[in-house]
């Protein structure tokens, strides 16, 4: 808890008696930070913010009657019964504040971000991995899941939740022994200042693909939102930056301007400083060799199907590393990796002959990687390098309803590019017609060669598609990964992708 003189003089800004206007008496203990009214309680700061869907100062006094001592806004409110904290900046305010409740957890923790169109929980998800390896106490918090050290894994409501919401997440992994936290961080949160409060260690760059463009106002301006990752470095912090995107040299510049030690990775560039090539690749993960980062030239087998899994884990061993310099245990952890839930996972099919993968791939780069992943699993040749077997690639997918509608054709041209088959379905349609939806997704395929399915119900649709796959081939069921839901207007409807592969096999 801390005095609300103290926030005042450590963070600014001026509080008000909201009735009357004039300079408010009184000296409160700020017991907490809230962005949400309903979770407001006795003691605890209540800022109110606009958002997408509501505005926050309509709920001032809502929560003043829950036992609010003090309401923070970026302008006076008037009619409330209470003190008003008055910030121009109080978005960012309230992270802060937040940080210094809660006696700044983050200053105790090694805090690693990762931001990126594509990879994140990958990424994430290999980084706790290999720092539990390294003999560290990490917290993970993304898009699956939240998991503090030494406690029960909680699903999560978004990618990075709000400031305040992170400080408390912080202080909890301290108290349950962590040391570290691993962060996804969507553009969404770096445009909304969900970071206010935390200093990074680390700043991870993955990639840069066409999304969100409903929220944002341009790729450019999606680029903008990802670069602030660089504003939470500490001084002296690392930014690890994919050299081999084509956005990498507008972040190299970036995290440079912020005094930030770059550390590149990539597969083809030969100014990347931390790299990997590709010596085989198979349906159970790929031999690489391994060099940077006081690793000699070295090869080991990573047990994670994809190239684009071997950028993922670069990234990953570039964090790790510049925390923990122990390459050799480093690539012992390496071996027994597996994929996080949802991102190319193979379903159990019960037979060798059927092969089904599940994975979030909603984007049509994501979606792209995917599919040439799978399109290598169905080509198998001799010794002397003739194919002795070749199956087909059959691609699953729809496309999110309220969402951006600009990578529907997009998406829809890459399946019916890398794909043999395509079936378009619904994806969370929410308060879209799926017919719509479809209707711009087809847009994509008009000169498609893919033999071409359309099937809005989700179940039909992977009935249809496991009928259709035979010996030889592999079934990308994706755009859901982990989510167990499907959103059909104001419904949550259950539904899960590799559950009803298992139920609807043939």
């Amino acid at each position: 808890m801390v005095k609300l003189s103290k926030l005042l003089e450590k963070l600014g800004g001026e509080c008000l008696n909201s009735g009357t206007g004039s300079s408010a008496k009184g000296n409160p203990e700020i017991l907490d930070v809230h962005l949400d009214s309903r979770r407001v309680g006795a003691g605890e700061l209540f800022a109110a913010l606009p958002g997408t869907v509501h505005d926050g100062t309509e709920y001032a006094s809502s929560a003043l009657k829950k036992g609010a001592v003090c309401i923070l806004s970026s302008a006076p409110l008037g009619g409330l019964s209470g003190l008003n904290w008055v910030h121009p900046q109080a978005r960012r305010i309230a992270g802060e504040a937040a940080a210094l409740v809660h006696g700044e957890p983050a200053r105790e923790q090694v805090v690693i971000g990762i931001t990126g169109t594509n990879g994140k929980t990958t990424v994430a998800h290999i980084t706790g991995a290999l720092l539990e390896h390294l003999g560290r106490k990490p917290g993970i918090v993304g898009t699956i899941a939240i998991k503090l050290h030494d406690c029960a894994q909680k699903p999560a409501t978004h990618t990075t939740p709000d400031a305040c919401e992170l400080q408390r997440l912080a202080r909890r992994n301290l108290e349950a022994g962590g040391d570290s936290l691993v962060l996804e961080v969507s553009s969404h949160a770096l445009d909304q200042e969900r970071l206010a409060g935390l200093e990074l260690d680390v700043a991870i760059f993955t990639n840069l693909g066409r999304d969100h463009l409903d929220y944002h106002a341009s790729l450019d301006d999606y680029a903008a939102a990802k670069e602030r990752i660089f504003d939470r470095l500490k001084k002296g912090g690392v930014a690890a930056i994919n050299v081999d995107d084509s956005s990498a040299e507008r972040m190299i510049r970036t995290a440079e301007r912020k005094e930030a030690r770059v550390i590149t990775y990539g597969t083809r560039s030969p100014r990347a400083i931390l790299s990997a090539s590709l010596s085989d690749a198979g349906p159970l993960g790929s031999h690489l060799f391994l060099q940077g980062m006081g690793i000699p030239r070295t090869g080991f087998f990573l047990p994670l199907v994809g190239r684009h899994n071997i950028e993922n884990a670069l990234a990953a061993i570039a964090a790790v590393l510049s925390v923990e310099a122990s390459p050799s245990r480093m690539l012992e952890g390496l071996a027994s990796i597996t994929s996080p839930p949802g991102r190319l996972e193979p379903v159990d099919t019960r037979t060798s002959e059927l092969k089904v993968f599940i994975d979030y791939a909603h984007t049509p780069d994501a979606l792209a990687r995917v599919l040439e992943t799978l399109r290598e699993l169905v080509v198998l040749g001799d010794d002397e390098g003739h194919t002795i077997l070749e199956g087909k690639v059959l691609c699953l997918f729809g496309c999110g309803g309220n969402r951006d509608r600009t990578k529907r054709a997009p998406m829809g041209e890459v399946a019916g590019r890398l794909a043999d088959v395509v079936i378009v379905t619904s994806d969370n349609p929410r308060f879209e017609n799926p017919d719509k939806i479809i209707e711009e997704i087809l847009e994509g395929l008009k000169n498609t060669k893919a033999d071409l399915v359309v099937e809005p119900d989700r179940r039909t649709a992977i009935r249809k598609a496991l009928r259709m796959t035979s010996r030889g081939d592999v079934l990308l069921v994706a755009g859901k990964g982990h989510e167990t839901w499907q959103r059909v207007r104001e419904r949550r409807i259950p539904f899960e992708d590799r559950k009803v592969v298992e139920e609807e096999l043939p």
